[in-house]
């Protein structure tokens, strides 16, 4: 499937939780300043449209530290033994390392 998107995502391959909701580690899949997907082998309940706080704890060789986003859940998919869900991102108030990481996840990416 073709996605045209306004901002490119970046793969990742950092932990994601949902404090309150899911407090089991899932896996951020992509990630760009305006959404994010994260994927989950343990279903999660989730409301489209309804705001989540994520946690996210970027992978260890990036030296980022752990932050939050804000994020209006947009789509639920159920892939088999697998659950993804689409965030909007809506507020990063860990805004300053927020932004280091989707920095060095643009740097990572284009130095492939």
């Amino acid at each position: 499937m073709f996605e045209q998107r306004k901002y490119t995502r970046y793969r990742t391959i950092a932990r994601a939780r949902l404090p309150g909701v899911f407090e089991g580690d899932a896996l951020l899949k992509d990630l760009n300043v305006t959404g994010c997907k994260i994927e989950a082998t343990i279903f999660i309940e989730l409301t489209k449209g309804a705001s989540y706080t994520i946690e996210v704890t970027p992978e260890a060789i990036s030296k980022i530290s752990k932050f939050e986003v804000l994020g209006e859940a947009r789509w639920i998919k159920t892939n088999g033994d697998s659950y993804e869900a689409g965030f909007m991102i809506t507020a990063s108030p860990g805004k300053k390392e927020f932004q280091r990481y989707v920095d060095y996840l643009a740097w990572r990416s284009s130095a492939v």
